[in-house]
């Protein structure tokens, strides 16, 4: 199977994302690498809400990945889709791309003290659920469960960065 790609777009902390590649590679049983790939992200942007759609981005970099490919973008930039007011991420249950935004995970956005341990641990978290998706995952209901859906970044804290027993036995047989 391809490597799984890590894309920055508009993305800050690349270090962050370096220091996870090992976890990830683990967790999904593929080689996890760091891709660059510049992407104008403006067109994307929608003046009235004042942030960017992930459908629209997700579809720009659908023409990147090959048959087996995974790819997702990582952004600092605030992301919806026409349904939600925001959310942390997105990708289409059993495809190649998953986009996760740090925007809302970062504890200076509420006016808290940075917090670089607690925003890595979040980023992690909805880069192994995107990529859960884009293996054929749906949410799960099992607490602590990275798969249970997600809707306040409170709640991201409450669970972990691992699939529970279930979800890791329908994901196994999927990566390999």
């Amino acid at each position: 199977m391809s490597p799984i790609r890590i894309i920055p777009l508009q993305f800050s902390s690349v270090d962050t994302l370096e220091r996870m590649l090992n976890v990830l590679s683990n967790r999904f049983k593929m080689e996890t690498r760091l891709s660059s790939y510049h992407m104008d992200l403006t067109p994307f942007f929608n003046p009235v809400r004042s942030q960017y759609n992930a459908n629209e981005i997700i579809h720009k970099l659908l023409p990147l990945t090959g048959e087996n490919d995974k790819i997702v973008g990582v952004t600092d930039l605030d992301l919806f889709i026409p349904v939600l007011s925001y959310i942390f991420g997105q990708a289409y249950l059993g495809g190649s791309i998953a986009l996760v935004s740090g925007h809302r995970l970062d504890n200076r956005r509420y006016g808290l003290a940075g917090d670089a341990k607690l925003y890595s641990e979040r980023i992690i978290k909805c880069i192994v659920h995107e990529l859960g998706h884009a293996f054929g995952l749906k949410h799960c209901l099992k607490p602590g469960c990275v798969m249970v859906s997600t809707t306040y970044v409170e709640e991201m804290d409450q669970k972990s960065d691992r699939f529970c027993p279930t979800c890791q036995e329908v994901l196994s047989p999927l990566i390999g």
